[in-house]
């Protein structure tokens, strides 16, 4: 993930090049981040609560498929 593409509430995905097994393809939030773009690191919030300290190379931004609100028709 590109520096200047960090925002605060951004999911992503732990690369698959990570350096930890376990944590390849784990899905998460983007709460904060610390630095500038030349050196700039992540706080990502997984849904267990762990929060875990990334590089941005180590994340890719996945999209987020829009809420549906699905209707049931009544029968009567």
């Amino acid at each position: 993930m590109e520096p200047e593409r960090i925002t605060i509430g951004t999911t992503v995905r732990v690369r698959e090049h990570h350096r930890i097994a376990e944590r390849r393809g784990m899905v998460g939030r983007i709460t904060d981040h610390y630095g500038r773009e030349g050196y700039m690191a992540v706080d990502v919030r997984f849904s267990g609560g762990q929060l875990r300290l990334f590089w941005p190379e180590d994340l890719e931004e996945i999209p987020v498929a829009p809420t549906m609100v699905v209707f049931a028709a009544r029968q009567s």
